[in-house]
């Protein structure tokens, strides 16, 4: 990527559904499914900690990395939130000097139609599900009616590494990039820029969401070639 000299992944600050989400994608029962009361992923919005750790990145992120080129998040409720609390730590006058924009392409793995389910209806109308997700390997197991993190790495996450260097202006300085985004998404970036292992996206989607509101940044040479700076560092007060 020629002309981007750093990008900075930015997690979503926590949300409704993280609140409630403790057995794997579903509620644990229909009480939970009620508090949050949100049937489309898109739309679940932050709760007022992911407010306060979204500001608290903000005035990190600034502080460290200064002031962006450009802003990229998802379109989801809760990364646009994230972004309008980041935004908060900067001057006016700083705000008019970068441009915001949506792209579907760092957007949240699709999750299939379970999502809104139950443990227990999925156990009752889906019974063979649960033997399916814990035998198969994370990086291509495909929800049902979704998609797996290998299509998303190959398909919409290549093409938004792309279209950096299609989309951005040609300028005679290289481009500052945020992106605020979604953990498997941010993982999915990762092994695409740091060329990681199969082993290693499985590793790290087993056991290494990055933490909500965490920053993860990039720093690029001449050639385009990515070296990582720093990875999940979360700023607080």
């Amino acid at each position: 990527m020629k002309k981007v000299n750093t990008l900075v992944l930015i997690r979503h600050g926590r949300s409704l559904r993280n609140v409630y989400e403790t057995t794997g994608p579903f509620y644990e029962n229909n009480e939970q499914r009620k508090k949050v009361g949100i049937s489309h992923d898109r739309l679940i919005p932050l709760v007022k900690e992911g407010w306060d750790q979204a500001r608290r990145a903000g005035k990190g992120i600034r502080e460290l990395l200064g002031v962006p080129n450009y802003i990229f998040h998802s379109g989801f409720e809760r990364t646009e939130q994230t972004t309008k609390a980041i935004l908060e730590a900067y001057h006016p006058q700083e705000l008019g000097s970068f441009d915001i924009k949506e792209s579907h392409l760092v957007r949240e793995r699709n999750p299939g139609y379970l999502w809104d389910f139950t443990v227990e209806e999925v156990k009752e109308f889906f019974p063979w599900y649960s033997s399916y997700w814990k035998r198969a390997d994370p990086f291509i197991n495909v929800p049902l009616g979704g998609e797996s993190i290998a299509s998303m790495c190959e398909g919409r996450l290549s093409s938004f590494l792309r279209s950096l260097d299609e989309e951005l202006p040609h300028t005679y300085s290289r481009s500052k990039v945020f992106v605020v985004s979604h953990g498997r998404a941010i993982l999915g970036l990762r092994y695409l820029l740091e060329n990681w292992s199969y082993e290693r996206i499985c590793q790290a989607l087993t056991n290494e969401n990055p933490p909500n509101c965490s920053v993860t940044c990039y720093e690029f040479d001449s050639y385009g070639r990515p070296t990582l700076s720093f990875a999940n560092r979360v700023f607080q007060d």
